[in-house]
């Protein structure tokens, strides 16, 4: 039995992820049809948190310390620059008005009241990329993702502490869940993978845990559900021969996942300013895919151009 969590599988893995966040965002613009996606969106933000925590670590080990060096131009500026020209267009779309630049800052800092309601993703995503530099800069390779446990834990019970939204912490594990799956992936296919009856018995004994911990009704337990979901669809991901094929639309769209997550509430949230409750339902959604889609294409084109040397 063949397994590979590899990077030729992700882009059509990022792309349904982003599509099942952004189908869930729209019944809080009107579209409650589409609202059993909203019990798909948080599972899914836990996916990419698990892919960023695995592609990390992952490449570090195939790289060494040398994938250190320009670490924060590579990677965060990618993240911040299109944060950065979302924002400037959500403002020019007439949206963040009546706030002063320090008491957005301060928002931030004591609520965790971004401009943008799924802006903390964005936060959170350069939180956990610079503690895994940190941590892998500084720190022996056998605690270092410990180490980033112990950092993101901190991080869920300061944010927790804080009164922050639970999207800031409920689902924060998965970043190193993935880091850990990472470290430890030969290990976990030679268990699971020996053949199709130990592959079937490691995802029921997943699922079970999942829907024990799920069923609790308890946010501390959530937390740890997200993780054991994340496991589980890594599993189910590894053991796919995504990369065999051809999903032409989906490969194109995992490439712009990151720019789609980040532009298509202020698409959402215009369109449904100057349409009206009373407009189409199927035509808001079409129009707004459409349109995020088109956003989120100019906007990694533009991050492109702005990083290219």
């Amino acid at each position: 039995m063949t397994f590979a969590f590899a990077n030729s599988k992700m882009p059509p893995v990022r792309a349904l992820l982003v599509l099942c966040i952004v189908l869930g965002h729209f019944s809080f613009y009107g579209v409650p049809a589409l609202g059993a996606f909203r019990s798909i969106a948080p599972p899914a933000v836990a996916m990419f948190l698990f892919i960023s925590g695995y592609g990390l670590t992952r490449s570090f080990r195939t790289k060494g310390a040398d994938y250190l060096q320009g670490f924060f131009t590579r990677r965060v500026f990618r993240i911040v620059l299109p944060a950065l020209l979302v924002v400037l267009l959500h403002l020019l779309l007439g949206g963040g008005s009546g706030m002063r630049f320090f008491e957005r800052a301060r928002a931030i800092a004591t609520h965790g009241q971004t401009l943008l309601p799924h802006y903390w993703f964005v936060w959170a995503i350069l939180f956990d990329y610079l503690l895994f530099w940190l941590c892998r800069k500084l720190l022996p390779e056998r605690i270092a993702n410990w180490a980033i446990l112990a950092g993101v834990l901190l991080f869920m019970a300061g944010t927790a502490y804080a009164g922050f939204d639970r999207c800031w912490w409920v689902c924060a594990l998965a970043f190193p869940a993935g880091a850990f799956f990472a470290d430890r992936e030969e290990a976990v296919y030679g268990r699971c993978g020996k053949g199709e009856i130990d592959f079937w018995l490691a995802l029921l004994a997943l699922g079970i845990v999942g829907a024990g911990l799920y069923l609790t009704r308890n946010v501390v337990c959530w937390t740890l559900c997200y993780a054991v979901i994340t496991l589980f669809a890594a599993l189910v991901i590894a053991r796919l021969s995504l990369d065999r094929l051809r999903l032409p639309v989906l490969t194109w769209l995992g490439g712009i996942s990151y720019e789609l997550y980040l532009v298509h509430i202020p698409v959402m949230a215009f369109l449904r300013k100057i349409c009206g409750a009373d407009f189409s339902q199927v035509l808001f959604v079409a129009a707004t895919l459409a349109l995020s889609v088109l956003a989120a294409f100019a906007i990694r084109l533009l991050c492109q151009l702005a990083t290219r040397k």
